[in-house]
């Protein structure tokens, strides 16, 4: 991966450096095309985030952790050919279920999730860093934010970006943009502007999980197992509402994640050095003693994460986003390309939905690549 600007004028330049990012400039590349990725964060992967627990650095998921291989085709297919593994989401030993009162009661049934559930080993990050690995013609622009998206007169689009060096503008044959809705939405101009009601539609979308919170503890061994626990409790009483076992697949690597029940607004109330003070004092209460003293800790609050969440993804959502329209109306249809999440025909929110949704617009490019081949050829002959 080369991080220093050189990209011809002929490159697509691909926004957004999550999975849907990166798989499409991985694919781009496969058709010899040279990318230019462009990320506003400091890092590539969007809300695939992995973070070490220890200095063996056994990754824990701060953002999405699971994979079901019996519905997910597409990431079933990128393991393999990324040469990954996965490993079953522990499940074995009783179930710890917390009522609103505080009162604690153990359920002998193992919690077994249908269809099977499982993980990454080396956490998700293991996903992006393949791809990161075998992307050679790509030039990737870090800390860059995207701002506006034109249509250049000779054809082609020019992108203004705000970078480490200030304003730029950088010019490409054609774009794929891979954030969700509401961010294109709210962060990107487009000359000539798309029509309102687009847009609009866009700014209804919320993005998956972004208002979400994820807390995560460490410890020196899975005590729960020894006790007969698996892991897995479920709270009325909260600040977590739904614990999981997130152990690394030898075991000898020790977490708990809770997802957090408290809505975003509270969140800021509450301040996050309490929230991770009632987050250990459940989790003691859950599971024992031993739950209150952490090796390492680490609390991901997605809804104040600015390149993730608007202000609206702040309020709760209870269902999965549907599909956003793909195609773009003229000048834009052949120029801009919509990837992400969110986009995706299924799986929306999902990283099957991300892989999906980047295999369909390079479908597209190419499909246009053809067609513009075709006209250049019967001009020619003509």
């Amino acid at each position: 991966m080369n991080t220093s600007f050189q990209a011809p004028s002929d490159a697509v330049i691909v926004v957004g450096a999550g999975l849907a990012g990166l798989l499409s400039a991985y694919l781009l590349e496969q058709q010899g095309q040279a990318v230019l990725l462009i990320e506003s964060r400091d890092r590539t992967g969007g809300r695939v985030l992995s973070d070490a627990a220890n200095a063996a650095e056994s990754f824990i998921d701060l953002g999405p952790s699971w994979v079901w291989p019996s519905m997910n085709e597409r990431l079933s297919e990128w393991k393999n050919k990324l040469g990954l593994q996965l490993f079953p989401q522990y499940r074995h030993g009783a179930t710890v279920v917390e009522s609103q009162d505080h009162q604690v009661n153990h359920y002998a049934a193992t919690h077994a999730q249908e269809p099977e559930s499982q993980r990454w080993v080396g956490g998700a990050i293991a996903l992006v860093n393949a791809l990161l690995d075998r992307l050679q013609r790509t030039q990737l622009l870090l800390n860059t934010q995207v701002t506006l998206i034109q249509h250049a007169p000779e054809g082609g689009v020019i992108l203004t970006a705000q970078g480490p060096q200030g304003e730029q503008q950088l010019c490409g044959a054609s774009v794929i943009v891979t954030l969700p809705p509401r961010l294109l939405a709210e962060c990107i101009r487009w000359e000539p502007a798309l029509p309102a009601n687009l847009t609009a539609q866009w700014q209804r979308s919320p993005t998956w999980m972004a208002g979400q919170a994820k807390f995560v503890a460490a410890y020196k061994t899975p005590f729960w197992r020894e006790a007969g626990l698996s892991g897995y409790a479920w709270s009325k009483a909260g600040p977590l509402v739904e614990i999981h076992d997130a152990s690394d697949e030898s075991g000898r690597s020790a977490a708990l994640f809770g997802f957090v029940g408290v809505a975003a607004r509270w969140r800021v109330k509450m301040g996050e050095a309490e929230l991770i003070q009632r987050s250990l004092k459940q989790l003691t209460n859950l599971f024992g003693p031993k739950a209150a003293q952490p090796e390492w800790i680490k609390l991901k609050d997605w809804a104040q994460d600015s390149h993730t969440a608007t202000a609206a993804d702040a309020l709760p959502v209870s269902s999965h986003p549907t599909p956003q329209p793909r195609n773009l109306p003229a000048p834009w249809n052949g120029l801009a390309y919509l990837a992400g999440s969110e986009f995706a025909d299924d799986f929306n929110g999902y990283l099957e939905g991300a892989a999906r949704s980047a295999e369909l617009a390079l479908s597209e490019w190419v499909t246009q690549q053809g067609a513009k081949r075709s006209t250049q050829g019967t001009a020619m002959v003509s």
